[in-house]
């Protein structure tokens, strides 16, 4: 009697199945390893306004003068010097803190660095002028193109179209105005880069003496929405709190 020979292998079925479960595993991974990255990126990017932190308050060790050391006071009258240090120190105890610049985010177009716009928090761009302390700090940090860019913006929107530090383009939504943005990416993460469903979301990099405590002779950096202050900096859907605070700058 001939013995029956069996052969090894998967049936059609057995692989649909096998399909289908590599399937709903990669439907729960992916996203899941998707989320992990983006959150890796926004704590990367904690870190650099950390560097720009370390930065002014390396500024602030080594000269007591530091405050003052820009154009936007030294180049002014006693009077108005006076006026402008007093409106600095008030804000650096203030709950926003003194705002640098904005970050513009805008569905489908590159991110936009300005000195300052009418529906973002004030800011006081004019301290980073063309040189002096605060011009020097971003330059230190790695934002060396936004201080490029706001050194030209201050000067009547001279921009340098040759720059290797920032580029310049014309705005999808008006050619009246251009965009400008860091040659080098000033943040990885998408929180920073997209207006995330917004069509148009404004940002202001703030820094303030720390806890609003003048005699502490450092300050924190955060980042802010319009209206918010220093505990209410932006977070990002995966929980990264923007600030040198830590949590404590998300409550």
């Amino acid at each position: 009697m001939k013995k029956r020979k069996f052969h090894s292998g998967f049936t059609f079925v057995e692989l649909m199945v096998v399909v289908v479960i590599m399937g709903l595993l990669a439907a729960v991974a992916v996203p899941t390893i998707t989320a992990l990255v983006e959150k890796t990126r926004e704590k990367l990017d904690v870190v650099k306004l950390h560097y720009l932190r370390d930065s002014l308050n390396k500024s602030l060790i080594e000269d007591e003068a530091a405050l003052a050391n820009t154009s936007y006071i030294a180049d002014a009258d006693s009077a108005t010097q006076s006026q402008r240090l007093d409106a600095l120190y008030t804000a650096l105890k203030g709950t926003q803190g003194v705002g640098l610049f904005v970050i513009e985010l805008d569905g489908g177009q590159t991110v936009n660095i300005q000195g300052s716009h009418g529906s973002a928090n004030k800011t006081m761009c004019e301290l980073i002028g063309s040189a002096g302390t605060w011009f020097d700090a971003l330059d230190e940090a790695g934002f060396e193109g936004v201080a490029d860019i706001i050194a030209d913006r201050l000067a009547g929107n001279k921009f340098n179209y040759n720059s290797k530090t920032y580029s310049v383009k014309d705005n999808a939504n008006n050619k009246n105005y251009k965009r400008t943005a860091p040659i080098k990416p000033l943040f990885l993460s998408k929180a920073l880069n997209t207006a995330n469903g917004d069509s148009n979301v404004k940002l202001t990099v703030n820094f303030q003496w720390s806890g609003r405590d003048e005699n502490s002779r450092s300050v924190e950096v955060f980042i802010l929405r319009k209206g918010s202050s220093w505990q209410d900096a932006y977070k990002s859907d995966n929980g990264v709190c923007f600030s040198t605070y830590g949590d404590a700058g998300c409550q």
